[in-house]
C-alpha cells in the first residue's frame, strides 16, 4: 500500500462550525485550512451548496491521485509531520479502522482522481453544527467557541475575526455564519444518505449544548438507522444530559472523547471556565454507562500543560479508579494529541531548559510505569506517549519566533480572566520573570 494512502478522500466528509466543507480536521493547520473551494475561491458550504459536488473538486481529485502515487498533499502536512516525529497520525488509525482494499480503490478511481459517489458513498461524517459553546479554551477562539466572543473583543480591540469564509463580525453576541444548520436542503441530503452512514463524529462548539445535534440523533433513530451507526464525540464533559444518554441506547456504539487536559486548576485554566469537580463527576457517569459506550480522555498537549501531563497520567493509572475510561489495550493510559496551532502555545515554543526538564520527567514516568508492574499494553502505550511527545517537542524550536508571543498572550488573557499561569504551573517562574 502507498505510504501516504488514507481512506478519508473516498469515504468521508467534514463540515466546519461555520458550514465550510473541508478535507478533514487535521488539515486545519495548513494555509488553506483544508477547505474545499470553488473555482472562484469561495468555500463549498453545507449551508448553501451540494455536499456531493464538493467531493469531486480539483483539490479532492489531486489529493486522491497523490495518495495513490505515494505523494503528500499540502493538506496532509500534519499527518506527514506527525509520522516523521514518531506520533501516531490520523492517517494511520483511519487505515487501521477502515482497511480499504487498495486495488478496489484504484480500479474505481478515475485517471483524473474523480470518483463516482455511488461507488464510494459517504459512510463517515465529521459534523459541527455551529460554534455554540460554554467554554473558552486557551488554544481555541471565536471560530470554534461562542464563549470566546467577549474575551476576543477585549484581547484584540475588535468585534471581527477571520474565518475560512472571510471576516466574521460579532453583532449582539452572535455571528450569522454559524446559523448554517438552518439550511433545510442540507438535512435532506443527509437523510437521503442516512442508511449508508456507519460513523459520525461530533465536535463543536459543544455538541451536548447544540440542539441540531439532537435533531440528527433523533432522525437516525426514527429512520431505524441508529443500530448501524457509531457516534463519536469530542465533548468538554461540562454537561451530560439524560436526553443524550437515553438516545445513545439506540446506537450501535457511542464513543466519548472527553476533552480533559489535566486535573484541578490545570483543567480549569486551560479550559476556562470548566469546573474540575463537575468534569470528574460526568466522567464517572460515563464510566458507568452501558457496554455500547466507549470512552477515553482526549488530552490536548500544550505549552501550559505538558509538564502536568505526567502527573495526570499517573493519576489516571493509580488513582482515578475508572473501570472503562481508556480501558482498551490500544489506549489504556490516556489518548492525547499535540496542539499544533496556535504556534505560541505549541510545546515547541518552550525554552530548551524547560524542555530538557520535562523530557527527563517523561522518562522518569516511563520508568515508574515499568517499576509499577503494569501490563504490557500499559507499558507499550506509555513508551509510545513518551517517545512521541518528547521527540516532537525537541525536534524543532519555536522559541525565537514565538516565545514573546506566548508571554504577551498569556499575560493579556490572564489579566482579562483574572487568572495567573504561575498559580497553575509554578515551573514557569524562572522563564517568565527571569
Amino acid at each position: 500500500m502507498s505510504k501516504t494512502f488514507c481512506p478519508i478522500p473516498w469515504n468521508f466528509q467534514a463540515i466546519r462550525a461555520n458550514g465550510d466543507i473541508r478535507v478533514c480536521c487535521q488539515a486545519n493547520v495548513t494555509k488553506n485550512q483544508g477547505v474545499i473551494r470553488k473555482l472562484d475561491g469561495t468555500a463549498f458550504n453545507a449551508g448553501k451548496d451540494s455536499l456531493s459536488d464538493a467531493r469531486n473538486t480539483d483539490m479532492m481529485k489531486a489529493i486522491r491521485l497523490n495518495m495513490l502515487n505515494g505523494e503528500w498533499s499540502d493538506e496532509c502536512g500534519r499527518c506527514k509531520n506527525e509520522e516523521a516525529s514518531g506520533l501516531v497520525s490520523r492517517r494511520t488509525y483511519e487505515n487501521e479502522h477502515w482497511q480499504m482494499d487498495i486495488d478496489h480503490v484504484k480500479s474505481k478511481t478515475k485517471n483524473d482522481g474523480s470518483i463516482d459517489t455511488g461507488d464510494f458513498p459517504v459512510v463517515y461524517y465529521d459534523l459541527r453544527f455551529g460554534n455554540f459553546c460554554n467554554l473558552k479554551c486557551r488554544m481555541c477562539g471565536p471560530t470554534d467557541s461562542s464563549a470566546w466572543y467577549d474575551d476576543w473583543i477585549k484581547l484584540t480591540g475588535t468585534n471581527k475575526f477571520k474565518d475560512t469564509s472571510g471576516i466574521m463580525e460579532i453583532i449582539d453576541d452572535k455571528v450569522a455564519a454559524f446559523n448554517w444548520p438552518e439550511y433545510e436542503p442540507f438535512w435532506e441530503q443527509l437523510e437521503a444518505n442516512i442508511h449508508n452512514i456507519e460513523h459520525v463524529y461530533f465536535a463543536g462548539g459543544e455538541p451536548m449544548l447544540i440542539e441540531r445535534h439532537y435533531d440528527f440523533l433523533e432522525r437516525c433513530v426514527d429512520a431505524d438507522a441508529a443500530k448501524h451507526i457509531i457516534v463519536e464525540y469530542n465533548t468538554n464533559m461540562s454537561t451530560l444530559p439524560t436526553r443524550v444518554t437515553n438516545l445513545w441506547k439506540s446506537f450501535k456504539q457511542v464513543r466519548v472523547g472527553a476533552s480533559v487536559d489535566g486535573m484541578g486548576a490545570v483543567q480549569e485554566y486551560q479550559r476556562s471556565p470548566a469546573k474540575w469537580d463537575k468534569t470528574l463527576d460526568n466522567l464517572r457517569k460515563v464510566d458507568a454507562l452501558p457496554s455500547n459506550i466507549v470512552s477515553w480522555l482526549a488530552f490536548t498537549v500544550t505549552a501550559y500543560n505538558v509538564n502536568h501531563m505526567i502527573d495526570f497520567m499517573k493519576w489516571k493509572l493509580s488513582e482515578s479508579n475508572f473501570k472503562r475510561v481508556n480501558s482498551t489495550n490500544r489506549r489504556p493510559v490516556i489518548t492525547h494529541h499535540v496542539a499544533h496551532h496556535p504556534k505560541h502555545l505549541n510545546i515547541r515554543v518552550l525554552p530548551n531548559a524547560y524542555k530538557s526538564d520535562v523530557t527527563n520527567r517523561f522518562n522518569e514516568f516511563l520508568q515508574w510505569v515499568k517499576d509499577s508492574n503494569y501490563n504490557e499494553h500499559v507499558i507499550k502505550q506509555a513508551e509510545d506517549i513518551v517517545k512521541g511527545v518528547t521527540s516532537y517537542m525537541n525536534s524543532e524550536s519555536y522559541y525565537d519566533s514565538h516565545w514573546n508571543e506566548f508571554l504577551k498572550y498569556t499575560r493579556q488573557l490572564d489579566s482579562i480572566r483574572n487568572e495567573n499561569l504561575l498559580d497553575v504551573e509554578p515551573k514557569f517562574k524562572d522563564y517568565i520573570n527571569g
